[in-house]
């Protein structure tokens, strides 16, 4: 597993110009959110998720995390220019947490889970959770977890398009 913070690791590279915002979430929303508004001149980051090509980074995207302290996963929302999301994005862990500094995070145990806006489901880095599970830095447990967790997910309100759209435009709403 890794410490990743609610931030995550692509906004950390020198590359990136951003600014960001991070609340503590009382109430159903326990947790925490952050916002990053990417400014001019930011890298862009493309990636494939379901056969097509989304930009989700560059100048005037936004991205919303959501860090609920009773479930196990971070939940992303990423918006374009024009305020549209392109996609959900879960990052699995073993559990949420604030580190020494205050900072949220997640121990990242790396399956990752993305929700499309038409309702398409893509696990994502089975991959890389089969290469620490072989290298010994996860244990069986901990790779039949990060199952469970994204079937759970699958198979709950948070693959309700509708729901995760609500979600993230009231979060959203409260930090913009």
């Amino acid at each position: 597993m890794r410490k990743k913070d609610i931030l995550g690791h692509f906004v950390q590279n020198p590359e990136v110009r951003y600014t960001y915002a991070i609340r503590k979430l009382d109430g159903e929303t326990e947790g925490y959110s952050a916002l990053i508004r990417f400014l001019p001149g930011c890298r862009e980051l493309v990636v494939e998720d379901g056969g097509e090509r989304i930009q989700l980074s560059g100048d005037g995207y936004k991205w919303l995390m959501y860090l609920p302290m009773n479930e196990y996963f971070c939940l992303n929302a990423f918006y374009d220019p024009q305020g549209k999301i392109l996609e959900w994005y879960f990052d699995i862990s073993k559990g949420n947490f604030v580190d020494e500094a205050g900072m949220p995070c997640i121990d990242d145990i790396f399956l990752d889970l993305v929700i499309l806006p038409d309702g398409r489901a893509v696990t994502l880095d089975a991959d890389e959770l089969q290469k620490a599970l072989d290298k010994g830095e996860i244990t069986a447990d901990d790779c039949d977890h990060a199952y469970n967790v994204r079937d759970q997910i699958l198979h709950s309100e948070w693959n309700d398009v509708v729901l995760l759209t609500r979600l993230s435009n009231a979060l959203l709403a409260e930090c913009d």
